[in-house]
C-alpha cells in the first residue's frame, strides 16, 4: 500500500519543498549554535538558511515543481526564519534584560508576519518587463540584519549605541516590509546581497 495513504502530505515531497524544509532546519541549528555561544557557526548556518530560501524558488521554477503546498510551506518557513529568528538573535546575544528593546523586536516580528500574509494575497506586480515586490521582502530584511549584526559585532562601538542602531534597523525594516515601496525581484539590490551576505560571515570568522 502506498505510503501516501497514511501520510498524505508526502505526496508533495520534491526537491524544492525539501530545500524549504532544510532552510528551517539550518535556521534552527543557527539558533542552537548562538545559544551555545558559537557565533561563527551560527552566522554560517543562518547564511545557508538565506541561500536555501533563494534556491527553493529557483529549483521549483526550473523543474516546474511549483505548487500551492510549496507556496504555503515557503511562507511558513519565512515566518520562522526571517520574522522570528532576527529578534531571537538579538535577544540571545545581548540578553533579554534590555526590555526597552522589546517593542522594536515585536514590531519587526509583527510587520514580517503581516507582510507575508499580504504577499500571499497580492503576490507580485509587473511593470513592463520588470517584476516587483510590493514592500521589501522578509528575506531581504533578514539578509541586511545579518550584515548589520556582523558589522556591529566587529565594531568597537559602545554597547548602548549598538542596541540603538539595531532598534532603528528593526523599526525601519518593519516600516519597509509593510509599505508600498516597489522592490525589483532580481534587481541590483538583490544581487548585491550575494556578495554582502557571504562577506558578513567572513567578517565574523576573522
Amino acid at each position: 500500500m502506498k505510503i501516501r495513504t497514511y501520510f498524505p502530505a508526502m505526496q508533495f515531497w520534491n526537491v524544492p519543498n525539501l530545500l524549504t524544509t532544510l532552510s528551517v532546519m539550518t535556521g534552527f541549528i543557527s539558533i542552537v549554535l548562538l545559544f551555545n555561544d558559537k557565533l561563527t557557526g551560527a552566522f554560517t548556518s543562518y547564511a545557508i538558511t538565506i541561500l536555501l530560501d533563494r534556491l527553493d524558488g529557483v529549483v521549483a521554477r526550473r523543474f516546474e515543481q511549483s505548487s500551492t503546498f510549496g507556496q504555503q510551506l515557503d511562507s511558513l518557513a519565512d515566518v520562522i526564519n526571517f520574522c522570528l529568528y532576527p529578534p531571537l538573535y538579538v535577544g540571545l546575544f545581548y540578553g533579554f534584560t534590555t526590555l526597552w528593546m522589546l517593542p522594536f523586536l515585536l514590531l519587526f516580528l509583527m510587520a514580517g508576519i503581516w507582510r507575508l500574509a499580504y504577499f500571499n494575497i497580492s503576490g507580485m506586480q509587473q511593470v513592463d518587463q520588470n517584476v516587483y515586490f510590493k514592500g521589501i521582502p522578509t528575506t531581504v530584511c533578514a539578509s541586511w540584519f545579518l550584515i548589520t549584526f556582523a558589522l556591529l559585532h566587529i565594531s568597537k562601538l559602545n554597547l548602548d549605541i549598538k542596541l540603538i542602531i539595531l532598534c532603528l534597523f528593526f523599526l525601519l525594516t518593519a516600516i519597509f516590509m509593510v509599505s508600498a515601496i516597489p522592490y525589483p525581484k532580481n534587481g541590483f539590490a538583490t544581487k548585491l546581497l550575494y556578495v554582502l551576505v557571504p562577506g558578513s560571515v567572513i567578517l565574523v570568522w576573522l
